[in-house]
């Protein structure tokens, strides 16, 4: 065979007068005629472009610059269609000989062979594009954007090339997109769609089309929305739309390796983002696996009916596979985890290795085995230049193949593939194969009834007795609730297996619910959560996959209609019931989580407004489920309200101290930084956050506001910014507050993130929004009312400059220790705390326990607070024990010591506080709460309130 090779080689030189050269490597030459009919069958076509490359050298790689301009050359001069078709061709053989060269005879590794490939096909369609959108522009005019600037069409690669594998005689498939809509520019009009197509059809025809000189590359269009019965390209808004409304699982799949080949950079950035989505779910997307099992079946029984056993790439242990294992984990876990968003299948499974997602020897064995199967179907290829991923069949060929991988015979090629195919197969099958396919599974009447929208008497009977059987006592307003959900459109119009999980999980809710109290109140709360979540595949997986979360979701509903509400309009919440509450609480860290959450804010951009936008929605969506699972372990674990407290006031401490940042860094970005002059040296001045009220105590609830002011501390001359555009430092921190305030306040989809009240600044709302920290202390020594002072007691520094938290911390110390005259100050505490009472409409002396409010009534919160905030302003010039806390019970132990309180007082205030407190969040949360003890705890405040503060009455 090698002989003939050469013979009909020397004739073909000798035929344009080039002479063989006897110098040549012959074993070498010999050998990769042996692996590839291609290879010796291009060399005698083509010999002057085989003594070019010889010339050359096959050592060296090619980048995609140096693609770009060989395929520009080569297609420069051609004057038609024809001689374009020729000119592509005639290239791509001598680049698939020259890769072939190389891979055969290991000049280059498999990963540099497979960009090599890529890089070759993207020039190709690239640079073709272009020159076919010139000769269209030439005749139509170009199509314009919106603002009136020449748009291009966008190419998505897919699959292989997308991701820099592409194979040696690979498809190559696309995806056309164009930014807008409209008419070109010339006077012979076209509509930009109308123009697109007409390129992409001679694209496609230049590419793909079978001509004496063979094929450039088979063009695959069918992955594009609607597939072959959609448009050939659709503008990024229908885009959009059809990626959101239509889009399916395997599109999403197939997306992971889509990478944008043309156009301009400000459109492919617009379309990528657009897209990501839709691929990359922002919660821990558990419904891939059951679509990653639909899919694979799908293969299998595609293979059995073709008889496709010896299938490298699609048969069990194949490429697929091992594509599969590192996709399925990147749907589900790279919408929280950007980095690993990558195309490259060998770059995803070793990031799923360092994250401890997949084992590190489970990796090791995929690498391993994909490289080997990669180069089994490189050398398949090759042979012939065909698509093939099927083991040969005649002897030849096997021949071949074993020569090619160096393999001693076909046993031995066969075992090792065994070997290799058995080691991805085990990884796979522990990742996602179910065995639910081998469980005989009875239809219960349950299951007849939900699944048969014409449910008669019979089914109706039988499902009442199995309810009965459950334990459900009243069975008729069960099967009410339960034919109202079913006749919902977002239900009754479900198909195949979305319908399929969803009766399976209101099966076994309903058998759940049986257990709990109140069983139809409990049901409808359900019912309201599936008909929100119904038509949403990936929370309908994630209820089947994960019972456990069925049970946190029943709890939750039955302790209160807070988290009905909540689940129902934010069903992402589900999410948060994934990892048990215990697991949770282990390992909190709400720094880390928010972290991990702004990772997907792309910030920086020249839009400050929709980074503002973004981050605003995103800080959100994270507080709504922080504050969610926190009182998901308050229902759970009854835990001690100052643990609950304690979290609640950290997240918003650090979404303050974030949206600080940030705004602070807009403001830099529009008028650079403040700077001032302070003794004759430069001073870089800076701002900060002082929290008051329950914030500054550490004691936030569920529906607290809140307190906040802003100091910052600038000085001396030339206080002004140093950026183009210059402002007075006292604008900047106003528009740096300004900023911040509407960042909490405003009202976005995602809802407000606090309501933030600044009235507690010097001279209240008549006072500037930021004060310098002199000016802070000025008035606090001169002006301050005793309430002030009260209020001060629980100012924390929150966040910002560490200049500033000294000074702040200097000056509460040095108010809060000035010596007191105790009862003028008594007197004046007690004033403020009737006009406080008097003001709040309702709130008398003798409410009754049932209708009594914790915070404002006589001996509830308030008053505790008034008291213990007194006993400070007292002691604290004797005890500054009494000011390093914030917290009223941290203060109130305190003051125990100092004699303020009695060791049975401070005990009591301290239940009372506590229980008060428990009875408020729960409240906020509509738990149903155990009020026995209200009495008790406000008589035990009104005692110590009559003992200690002058002029209050008894309450009888």
């Amino acid at each position: 065979m090698v002989e003939n090779f050469w013979l009909d080689w020397c004739k073909s030189s000798e035929a344009k007068d080039l002479n063989p050269d006897l110098s040549l490597p012959l074993p070498t030459l010999g050998y990769t005629w042996a692996c590839s009919d291609f290879v010796a069958r291009t060399c005698i076509r083509y010999p002057e472009n085989f003594y070019r490359l010889l010339e050359e050298g096959f050592e060296s790689s090619r980048s995609i610059d140096d693609y770009r301009d060989m395929v520009s050359q080569a297609i420069t001069s051609s004057k038609d269609e024809d001689d374009l078709m020729s000119a592509l061709r005639v290239l791509r053989q001598q680049e698939m000989l020259r890769i072939a060269w190389r891979d055969l005879n290991q000049l280059a590794e498999l990963d540099v062979i497979f960009h090599e490939l890529t890089d070759c096909a993207e020039a190709m369609v690239a640079v073709t594009l272009s020159h076919l959108e010139r000769q269209h522009a030439e005749i139509y005019g170009m199509p314009l954007d919106a603002d009136g600037e020449e748009q291009s069409l966008l190419v998505f690669a897919m699959g292989k090339m997308g991701g820099g594998e592409l194979n040696f005689s690979s498809d190559i498939d696309l995806i056309f997109s164009f930014p807008d809509d409209g008419e070109t520019t010339g006077r012979r009009k076209t509509s930009h769609y109308e123009f697109y197509i007409a390129i992409i059809r001679k694209l496609v025809k230049v590419l793909d089309e079978l001509t004496a000189n063979g094929f450039v590359y088979r063009v695959d269009t069918r992955l594009r929305p609607f597939g072959v019965s959609g448009p050939m390209a659709m503008s990024f808004s229908g885009v959009e739309q059809y990626y959101q409304l239509q889009g399916r699982d395997w599109e999403r799949y197939a997306m992971i390796k889509a990478r944008l080949i043309t156009g301009r950079d400000s459109d492919k950035q617009y379309l990528q983002s657009m897209l990501t989505p839709f691929v990359y779910r922002r919660y821990l997307d558990f419904s891939m696996i059951e679509s990653i099992r639909e899919m694979k079946a799908m293969i299998n029984a595609q293979m059995k009916r073709k008889r496709m056993t010896n299938n490298v790439k699609l048969g069990p242990g194949g490429i697929r596979e091992i594509e599969f294992i590192g996709q399925t984990l990147q749907l589900i876990r790279a919408g929280r985890e950007p980095a690993l968003r990558e195309r490259s299948i060998i770059k995803v499974l070793t990031l799923l290795a360092e994250k401890s997602y997949l084992q590190k020897q489970e990796v090791e064995k995929l690498i391993e085995a994909y490289w080997f199967l990669r180069k089994v179907e490189n050398r398949l290829q090759m042979q012939r230049d065909m698509q093939t991923h099927t083991l040969p069949d005649d002897e030849i060929s096997r021949q071949r193949l074993c020569l090619a991988m160096q393999m001693q015979s076909w046993d031995e090629l066969l075992k090792q593939l065994s070997f290799q195919q058995n080691a991805v197969d085990d990884v796979f099958q522990n990742l996602i194969a179910s065995d639910a396919d081998e469980k005989k599974v009875s239809v219960s009447p349950f299951a007849l009834f939900w699944t048969n929208l014409d449910a008669g008497d019979d089914d109706i009977e039988s499902v009442s007795q199995y309810l009965e059987s459950l334990g459900y006592s009243d069975v008729d307003e069960i099967i009410e609730l339960l034919v109202q959900l079913r006749s919902r459109s977002q239900v009754k119009h479900l198909t195949g297996v979305t319908a399929r999980l969803l009766a399976q999980v209101m099966e076994s809710l309903v058998e759940k619910i049986a257990d709990y109290p109140d069983q139809a109140i409990l049901l409808d709360r359900v019912c309201r959560i599936i008909k929100a979540l119904a038509g949403r595949k990936v929370y309908v997986s994630l209820l089947s996959e994960y019972p456990a979360i069925q049970l946190q979701m029943l709890t939750l509903c039955s302790a209160s209609e807070w988290f009905t509400e909540r689940l129902t309009k934010y069903p992402i919440l589900l999410d948060g019931l994934l990892s048990t509450a215990e697991t949770f609480r282990r390992q909190y860290d709400i720094r880390h989580l928010l972290a991990l959450e702004l990772e997907r804010i792309e910030g920086g951009s020249d839009d400050s407004e929709a980074d503002l936008e973004q981050q605003m929605d995103r800080m959100r969506q994270f507080k709504r489920q922080t504050v969610f699972i926190i009182a998901m372990l308050d229902v759970f674990y009854e835990e001690p309200v100052e643990t609950v407290s304690d979290r609640l006031t950290e997240l918003a401490d650090i979404l303050l101290e974030k949206i600080l940042d940030f705004s602070w860094q807009a403001m830099v970005k529009k008028y650079g930084e403040p700077g001032c002059i302070i003794d004759g040296e430069s001073f870089r001045p800076a701002m900060s956050v002082v929290a008051y009220g329950k914030m500054g105590g550490n004691e936030l609830g569920y529906g607290s506001d809140l307190d906040i002011i802003f100091l910052h501390n600038s000085a001396g001359e030339k206080q002004f910014t140093a950026g183009e555009k210059t402002i007075d430092n006292q604008v900047f921190f106003a528009r740096v507050a300004q900023r911040v305030i509407h960042f909490l306040n405003t009202r976005t989809y995602s809802g407000i993130l606090y309501e933030a009240d600044t009235r507690l600044r010097p001279d209240g709302q008549s006072g500037l929004m930021v004060s310098s920290i002199s000016a802070f202390e000025k008035y606090q020594q001169e002006k301050a009312w005793t309430w002030e002072h009260q209020a001060l007691i629980r100012a924390r520094f929150v966040t910002g400059n560490a200049l500033i938290e000294q000074e702040f911390d200097r000056i509460r110390s040095s108010i809060l220790r000035q010596d007191r005259e105790v009862e003028p100050l008594l007197q004046e505490v007690v004033k403020m705390r009737e006009k406080m009472r008097e003001h709040l409409t309702g709130h008398v002396v003798g409410n009754p326990a049932g209708n009594f409010d914790v915070k404002q009534d006589a001996g509830g919160l308030v008053d505790i607070e008034f008291m213990t905030q007194a006993g400070v302003l007292i002691h604290a010039e004797q005890c500054g024990d009494c000011i390093k806390h914030t917290a009223t019970l941290e203060l109130i132990n305190e003051l125990n010591r100092v004699g303020w309180y009695e060791a049975d007082e401070a005990e009591n205030i301290g239940s009372a506080y506590r229980y008060f407190r428990k009875l408020k969040n729960w409240q906020n949360l509509e738990c149903e709460a155990d009020v026995s003890e209200v009495s008790q705890h406000r008589d035990n405040v009104i005692a110590v309130w009559n003992r200690l503060m002058p002029g209050k009455e008894s309450i009888e």
